[in-house]
């Protein structure tokens, strides 16, 4: 069953942060009986455990299928990339903060000569210099719009920083890591591992992944929205609806990175189909693109299916272009005794391109019904309305929403309100585009 943090990636991921303070605690004897002290040992802690867990969501962004398996599902691996990063940083922030208060209690002066960077100490002004850059690249990867070769570029930047990071941990005076074996297999391990995954995603970007050849058989358009049709090459894969795949056509420039769009046809071994509304540079760049051109798939990721979310009683809510996993889902309903409501929420008429498609679903399976919503006429969408269509929520209703971000986090918030469970909540995030 798909949740979104009671999964088995979530146990690695805390044994990866607590293992090198539990390794420092229990490999030498620790004074705790001075606040400086204190300070300087947390301090410490928090700079091992800042570190393991910054190499970890290096090593979480190989987009290796066994993480698909351990958080149950690739978008729920990159929320929890997002979330171990923040985490990581929050830590990497406490270390010179907390080393910083352990000078403090002895005289500002003190504390003063050891924030002062010094190439007599290049290793501390490394870790400085590190530190100042970690947190300009997170703080522009995660708060401004910009395009998406310069997101890939930020995030390749952002992954060669845990190696400087390492290098300032283990060689700055006062490290413990060289004088603790154990530490220091465990920390370099860690950082080699993502040492190979930086050079696999960065150098050779991922090209040792398995690809399956398919060649663009069609493209269509409805308002903004951009259909491709791949047909493949050789072999197809097989996939559950309301997966999604990453695409990379065989083109220089921004259409020659992979990226992901949720596969908007139910499963069918002759053709892909993906919707794509234009937001940005990637999308934008579809316009040029020309039938035949040639196109590596990698897929299928994702767990956000009814066939995996298999509660009877279900409500789906798209917003915009975020109905294309539902397009899937509503074409090959196979258990007939899910009771579905499908909410397609959109700014105005005109923009509602996939209803006459959902409509004629609805015929065809009669347990579900599809209701459209029209903002400029009703407002937004919210789970009063939604209530006052469907019915009291039951226990065992399972909520599946994809749409913008604020939809979706507004809904969360609301339907909790209403006392849904979170782990009845089931969203689908990405936002690249």
């Amino acid at each position: 069953m798909r949740n979104r943090f009671t999964n088995l990636g979530w146990l690695v991921t805390i044994l990866i942060g607590v293992t090198p303070i539990a390794l420092w605690l229990f490999t030498q004897t620790t004074d705790w009986s001075t606040a400086k002290l204190v300070a300087e040992n947390l301090g410490k802690l928090a700079g091992l455990a800042g570190l393991a867990l910054f190499a970890w969501s290096v090593i979480l962004s190989a987009r290796l299928k066994i993480f698909d398996k351990l958080f149950l599902g690739l978008d729920n691996t990159y929320r929890a990339h997002h979330i171990i990063s923040i985490v990581a940083l929050i830590l990497l922030l406490c270390h010179p903060m907390l080393l910083t208060l352990r000078y403090l209690l002895s005289s500002p002066i003190v504390a003063y000569e050891f924030l002062k960077p010094s190439f007599e100490s290049p290793f501390r002004v490394l870790g400085q210099l590190t530190l100042y850059a970690f947190i300009a690249l997170m703080l522009a990867t995660l708060y401004l719009k910009i395009q998406h070769k310069t997101l890939i570029l930020l995030m390749r930047m952002l992954g060669s920083l845990v190696f400087l990071g390492a290098i300032h941990a283990i060689f700055v005076g006062g490290s413990d890591i060289n004088s603790l074996l154990l530490l220091q297999v465990y920390i370099i391990g860690l950082i080699a591992v993502a040492a190979l995954v930086y050079v696999y995603r960065s150098i050779f970007h991922g090209n040792f992944s398995k690809r399956y050849p398919y060649v663009l058989e069609n493209i269509t358009r409805k308002g903004d929205v951009i259909e491709l049709h791949l047909k493949p090459q050789k072999d197809s894969f097989t996939y559950l609806p309301g997966q999604f795949a990453f695409i990379k056509f065989a083109l220089p420039g921004v259409l020659g990175e992979s990226h992901p769009f949720t596969i908007s046809n139910a499963a069918d071994p002759k053709m892909l189909r993906f919707s794509v509304k234009q937001l940005g540079d990637y999308t934008n760049a579809l316009n040029d693109i020309k039938v035949g051109t040639e196109v590596a798939v990698d897929g299928p990721y994702g767990t956000f299916s009814n066939q995996v979310v298999i509660n009877q009683r279900q409500i789906w809510i798209a917003g915009g272009i975020g109905i294309t996993p539902f397009l899937a889902m509503a074409s090959d309903i196979q258990d007939k005794s899910q009771k579905i409501d499908l909410y397609y929420s959109l700014q105005k008429k005109g923009d509602d391109v996939y209803l006459d498609e959902l409509q004629k679903n609805a015929k065809k399976y009669t347990n579900i019904r599809v209701i459209p919503f029209y903002t400029d006429q009703s407002g937004y969408l919210t789970a009063d309305v939604i209530q006052q269509h469907s019915g009291q929520f039951e226990p065992s209703t399972a909520f599946l929403i994809c749409g913008p971000p604020s939809m979706m986090k507004a809904l969360r918030s609301q339907l909790v309100d209403f006392g849904v469970p979170k782990k009845s909540i089931h969203t689908e995030e990405f936002s690249l585009s």
